[in-house]
């Protein structure tokens, strides 16, 4: 297959950046992988998946062959005309300054009549500031934002079909990259920049907001001593209009959180429903170290599941991590066990199940990992969170 397009990825060996950049090699374009992690390079050049993302390695295999290149010198995206920024962004000032200060740097490097395209969470104000860029005049360079809406794990899938929202100064300057994502097969949307920017946040600040709510009914089921575990059951049986309602559960996760924090900095304020809904969780992680204290007085804990989601390996604005440094803080003994992660990776001692078993009864069970259904729990007392 001829190449089409040269495309770097700054960024390329994230949980964004790198099946992005799989994809796109895989539609027979020259692709290059930027990244400062050397030590994930090296996986990825050694056919290795750095982290679980369904269907990677199989993809990482295809972009060897086709010789995709990687590398953490940024001054190699002088030659390519497609340049993707995918680097994890933050609502805190000083990532905001790094952000919009490497942003700066590619527009410098980049050649004349380049196709910049941020995939990061971006407020329409940093947009603004990026369009501003005297630069990208002198050097006729597009600008889009185009927002990444993929569930981590299925990343792969869902670039394949889930259509893509482009955004750009004005339709003409829309065209090449309406063109690009036609020639990887993904339908796309044109829009203004401002209506990309709320959308990307609303999406991650609704679904945070959704997640949130059970949570709510949750903390005010305990307060009243109420089984809402039966009351969610009951409430689902034969009546669809709750059918599709969310198990209460840790609301955590890269972009949740901080795309929420994000939204309600740029249109919001610390008034508005969705701040206060931050406050439900911070009750929720409150009542669940209650339970602990009540039903475990020994202060021993087998933890099962320490990632932000089930079947995932990502630790990022992991709740359950975040539980287990408070159990640890209130002088719990905590035993923490997740197949999907790896000591070596981590600053965490963990465990396999058969080595602590017989340590204590007590279980709490904080990711609804697969693995964790293959336990025998027989006798046990055990808390769950949730059920995601």
């Amino acid at each position: 297959m001829l190449n089409k397009y040269k495309v770097a990825v700054v960024g390329g060996a994230g949980h964004i950046g790198l099946p992005l950049s799989c994809y796109i090699s895989s539609k027979g374009n020259e692709v290059l992988i930027v990244d400062i992690d050397e030590k994930v390079l090296s996986k990825i050049n050694n056919n290795e998946a750095p982290f679980f993302e369904d269907g990677l390695k199989s993809y990482i295999d295809k972009a060897n062959k086709n010789n995709i290149q990687t590398s953490t010198d940024l001054k190699k995206i002088k030659d390519f005309n497609f340049i993707f920024v995918t680097l994890g962004t933050s609502s805190e000032q000083d990532e905001i300054e790094k952000f919009r200060g490497l942003v700066s740097e590619i527009i410098d490097l980049v050649s004349i009549e380049s196709h910049l395209i941020l995939r990061s969470t971006v407020s329409i104000d940093e947009i603004n500031k990026i369009s501003e860029n005297k630069l990208l005049k002198q050097k006729n360079i597009k600008l889009s934002y185009c927002p990444e809406r993929i569930a981590e794990g299925n990343s792969l899938n869902e670039l394949q079909t889930l259509p893509q929202i482009i955004s750009s100064k004005n339709k003409q300057d829309a065209e090449p990259f309406v063109q690009f994502f036609k020639s990887l097969d993904i339908k796309s949307y044109v829009t203004s920049f401002e209506n990309a920017a709320f959308l990307k946040l609303f999406s991650n600040a609704y679904r945070y907001a959704e997640f949130t709510l059970v949570n709510e009914f949750f903390n005010i089921a305990e307060e009243n001593n109420i089984n809402f575990d039966e009351i969610m059951e009951l409430a689902k049986i034969d009546y669809p209009r709750l059918s599709n309602m969310p198990s209460y559960g840790f609301v955590g996760g890269p972009c949740l959180i901080k795309d929420t924090k994000t939204f309600i900095g740029q249109y919001s304020n610390e008034k508005s429903v969705l701040a206060s809904l931050q406050e439900s969780n911070k009750e929720f992680m409150n009542l669940i170290i209650k339970k602990c204290l009540i039903n475990f007085p020994d202060k021993k804990i087998i933890q099962l599941g320490m990632t932000f989601k089930p079947n995932s390996d990502d630790l990022r604005s992991s709740l359950a991590y975040d539980l287990y440094k408070r159990l640890n803080a209130e002088g719990f003994i905590v035993y923490p066990v997740d197949l999907n992660l790896k000591s070596e990776d981590i600053e965490l001692e963990l465990f396999n199940y058969e080595e602590v078993v017989d340590k204590t009864d007590n279980l709490l069970i904080t990711t609804q990992h697969d693995f964790i259904n293959e336990l025998d729990l027989n006798n046990k007392k055990v808390i769950t969170v949730g059920y995601k």
